[in-house]
C-alpha cells in the first residue's frame, strides 16, 4: 500500500478498521510537512510518542527516506510505572492496550516494524540521540508534566528543521496539554506553522520550516482549505481544515458507520474508530 492508499483508507470510515484517533486533515497535514522538509533538504528519524493501536504510526511509517527510521514510544504493556494521573487516564481511554495489537495492523501496511521502546516516554533521551530527528508527534499522555516533559524531549532530540506536532491541543476534557503546549508558546522559542482542530505544528528552528511554506503545501492539496490566518502574540498561524466536498464525502462514510451501528448492526457492525 502506498502513502496516497492509505490517505484515502483513512479518509473512509466505513471501511477504516484500525481503531484510534486521526483525522483526514491532520493526515494530510502530516504529509505536508514531510514533503516540505524532503523540499528543503532536511532529514532525520522520526518518532511518536504515544502510538496505541498504531493508526498514525502506519502513516508516519511511509515517511523515512533511506537512512531514516520511524520510532514508535509506548507504555503497551509493559507494566512500566507511571503516576497516578496518568494510570487513570490509561484504565479510562486505553484499556488491555497490547503492545500486539499494534505490531499486527503495522504490520498490514508495512513489510517491517518500527523501532519500538515500550518505556515511559520521559526516558527517550537515553535510547534516541539529541538532535536526531526531524519530526515528533506527541500524542503520549495528556497530563500537563507529562505533556511538558514531552515537548521537552521533543526539543532536544529534533535536529535543524525539526518540527513537533502536539496532539490534543485544543480538547476541553484534557487541558493539560494546551497548557503545556502554550507555556512552552509563551516563553518565545517556538514557532507556530499551522494548526488543525486536533493537531498544532511547530518548530523551534528560526532558520527551518515557514507557515508561509506550510500554507503554500497546504494550497497544493485539493482536500485541504485554509481558513484564515490567526494571530497568536506576536506571530500568526494558519488554521486548515478539510474542504466543504472532502468534509461531504468523508460525513458521508461516517454517517454510514453510525447507521449500522444504531440501526441494530450487533455484533457484526464495524467498531467506531476516530476521525
Amino acid at each position: 500500500m502506498s502513502v496516497t492508499e492509505y490517505l484515502e483508507f483513512i479518509g473512509d470510515p466505513a471501511n477504516d478498521d484500525v481503531q484510534g484517533w486521526l483525522y483526514p486533515t491532520d493526515a494530510q497535514l502530516l504529509c505536508v510537512i514531510n514533503d516540505v522538509q524532503a523540499s528543503r533538504g532536511h532529514g532525520g528519524d522520526i518518532l511518536e510518542i504515544g502510538v496505541y493501536k498504531g493508526k498514525s504510526a502506519i502513516l508516519l511509517g511511509f515517511f523515512p527516506r533511506p537512512g531514516e527510521t520511524l520510532i514508535v514510544c509506548d507504555l503497551f504493556d509493559s507494566g512500566a510505572s507511571v503516576s497516578e494521573e496518568n494510570h487513570r487516564e490509561n484504565a479510562a481511554f486505553y484499556p488491555g492496550l497490547q503492545r500486539g495489537d499494534f505490531e499486527k495492523n503495522y504490520l498490514r501496511f508495512h513489510d517491517r516494524l518500527p523501532t519500538v521502546h515500550a518505556r515511559p516516554s520521559a526516558d527517550l533521551s537515553d535510547v534516541v540521540p539529541a538532535g536526531s530527528c526531524r519530526l515528533v508527534h506527541i500524542d503520549g499522555a495528556h497530563t500537563y508534566e507529562a505533556t511538558r516533559a514531552d515537548i521537552e524531549t521533543a526539543r532536544r532530540l529534533l535536529g535543524p528543521g525539526g518540527v513537533v506536532v502536539v496532539d490534543d491541543w485544543s480538547s476541553a476534557h484534557i487541558p493539560g496539554v494546551a497548557m503545556a503546549l502554550w507555556e512552552q508558546y509563551l516563553a518565545g522559542d517556538l514557532i507556530p506553522l499551522a494548526f488543525s482542530k486536533g493537531k498544532f505544528y511547530a518548530t523551534w528552528d528560526p532558520s527551518g520550516l515557514t507557515g508561509e511554506e506550510v500554507t503554500a503545501a497546504v494550497a497544493d492539496r485539493p482536500d485541504l482549505d485554509v481558513k484564515g490566518s490567526v494571530l497568536l502574540g506576536q506571530r500568526a498561524a494558519s488554521s486548515v481544515t478539510m474542504t466543504a466536498d472532502a468534509w461531504q464525502r468523508y460525513s458521508a462514510s461516517l454517517r454510514a458507520v453510525y447507521s449500522k451501528l444504531y440501526s441494530g448492526g450487533g455484533a457484526g457492525a464495524a467498531p467506531m474508530v476516530g476521525f
